[in-house]
């Protein structure tokens, strides 16, 4: 079944399922960030689509990806910044510089979140029965890096799978 424009993912709602579900997801998240260059805002986004049972096409991710271009540069250059502070500054003031470069960090991390939910019009989701078994999302976005789905790499989907769908927390108000 389509999913209409009315039925579409909230950027707020977004939000608040990935400062829930993030912290338990971290470490494999920036692996696969580090190992493979893969967006951990796309990656949250997969998954909250599978938790609200959509599902879209590997042009579609390819589309959420590019959308991104833009804003993960800048992204990208806050945090290399907040990891190569100058060795000459005090221990108080690398705390506070770390804090303040986190912080923005994090602004330009919901900045990639609205712009991701911004392109889902674009893309042709679809809603999926609870009973049918969809193909994870998390396997075609490593597909579209081009990343070779070894036994542990598909384990490792399945545990962000199973983790995003036991995330307690409400789904979107516009698709109930």
């Amino acid at each position: 079944m389509a999913v209409n424009s009315k039925t579409l993912p909230d950027a707020a709602l977004f939000w608040q399922f990935s400062l829930a579900l993030y912290p338990g997801i971290q470490p494999l998240c920036l692996q696969w960030q580090d190992s493979y260059g893969a967006n951990v805002n796309l990656l949250l986004l997969l998954l909250y689509l599978q938790k609200q049972q959509l599902q879209c096409e590997l042009s579609d991710i390819r589309l959420l990806q590019q959308s991104l271009n833009a804003e993960q540069q800048f992204t990208l250059a806050l945090r290399q910044l907040r990891k190569s502070l100058p060795a000459g500054l005090n221990a108080k003031a690398a705390a506070q510089m770390k804090q303040a470069l986190l912080k923005a960090e994090l602004c330009a991390e919901q900045l990639e979140q609205e712009q991701l939910i911004a392109t889902l019009p674009q893309c042709r989701l679809s809603q999926v029965q609870p009973a049918i078994k969809a193909a994870s999302l998390l396997t075609l976005y490593l597909q579209l890096l081009g990343v070779a789905l070894t036994d542990k790499l598909q384990a490792q989907i399945l545990d962000l799978d199973q983790q995003a769908m036991q995330q307690d927390f409400p789904p979107s108000k516009s698709l109930i």
